[in-house]
């Protein structure tokens, strides 16, 4: 039991929002084409060709800005920001690969459903369009740029609406099934305690391979640490569900239940170096067990079977799309081509 999680927010709000959030200095360096060096100076070149398009350095850099500079903050090492770089770097050729496919396919985005995306934005945030467009230029991105950026997550969600998601059903026996595998023997008494957790795999069995695993959930720990949420961490980084839900005290591993032992509400483990790889827990909240019942658990499990699906069939969707694409990293990217393979990285284009 326990291996439930709240189902996620939509992804277009989720996108628009971290754009808003951006610093005025990577706005006003994507309109000029450029990316800031470490020793201050301009410099831009490109990243990866895919296929006939490119993604430039300057995009990896502003993409990856506002969180190097929490990472910095919370001293992380030049390899954690070139492992994040990489990260970022990857996902921006999977949505390439996105644009490229809807293109061929004549996908596109009118001024109307952008408008409409706008208006919505405002409402969520409960100000006009007229605000939110002062709100936009006021961190020094241009209305243009921001409307294109709009029209990229439309046109995103358009291909994975009718690309992804017709590929994923979940059948009433597939929850009643999870359900009875998940609950038929959970705890009627005790404590239970609701638990995160930021979960990597090491890719081998050597001292080495266990490090590297460690310093990927280091490298989420400082972003938890310097303000990030560590559910939306969680969800980039960990191998698996992220949020384990209420879990009864008496079924932990051992190596669980010794550190949840010691926590209180909200507290946030450091790295567990493990036989298989590397852990952090949260402890959420604790209290006394309450059975839950088919009908409490059938809607979060339904949501939970769909983004399971939803990942493999997004995943199969983009290995063929990068099978029938040229990639190519470039530069300081270039030794990160095998980033997909051994790091563990999902792709997060929604």
């Amino acid at each position: 039991m326990g291996l439930l999680r709240r189902p996620r927010r939509a992804a277009l709000p989720i996108a628009l929002a971290a754009l808003l959030a951006a610093a005025p200095e990577a706005g006003r360096a994507e309109e000029a084409g450029e990316a800031a060096g470490a020793n201050g100076e301009l410099i831009d070149g490109i990243a990866a060709q895919v296929g006939t398009d490119v993604v430039l350095l300057s995009e990896v850099m502003r993409a990856s800005a506002p969180i190097e500079a929490k990472l910095r903050e919370a001293g992380a090492s030049d390899a954690d920001v070139a492992m994040l770089r990489a990260e970022v770097l990857k996902q921006l050729i999977d949505r390439k690969l996105i644009q490229l496919f809807a293109r061929r396919a004549e996908i596109e985005v009118n001024e109307l459903e952008i408008d409409e995306t706008v208006a919505s934005i405002a409402s969520e945030n409960q100000i006009t369009p007229d605000q939110l467009r002062a709100s936009v230029e006021s961190q020094g991105m241009s209305w243009a740029t921001y409307r294109s950026r709009i029209a990229d997550e439309i046109l995103q969600q358009k291909v994975l609406a009718g690309m992804v998601r017709p590929r994923v059903r979940v059948e009433d026996a597939e929850v009643r099934a999870y359900y009875d595998e998940r609950f038929a023997d959970q705890p009627t008494s005790g404590e239970e305690a609701h638990l995160q957790h930021i979960a990597v795999a090491a890719k081998g069995d050597k001292p080495a391979d266990r490090a590297a695993a460690c310093a990927r959930v280091r490298s989420a720990l400082a972003r938890v640490r310097a303000g990030e949420d560590f559910l939306a961490v969680a969800r980039e980084v960990s191998e698996g569900t992220p949020d384990l839900g209420y879990v009864a005290l008496s079924s932990l591993a051992p190596w669980m239940a010794e550190t949840v032992a010691g926590m209180r509400a909200g507290a946030i483990s450091d790295a567990i170096e493990l036989p298989m790889g590397c852990a952090a827990l949260r402890l959420v909240d604790r209290r006394e067990v309450q059975p839950v019942t088919f009908e409490q658990a059938q809607d979060r499990i339904r949501q939970t079977l769909f983004e399971q699906k939803f990942e493999r069939e997004l995943e199969a969707f983009l290995e063929k799309l990068r099978k029938q694409t040229y990639v190519q990293r470039k530069g300081v990217f270039a030794e990160t081509a095998s980033l997909d393979a051994s790091s563990g990285a999902r792709a997060r284009v929604r």
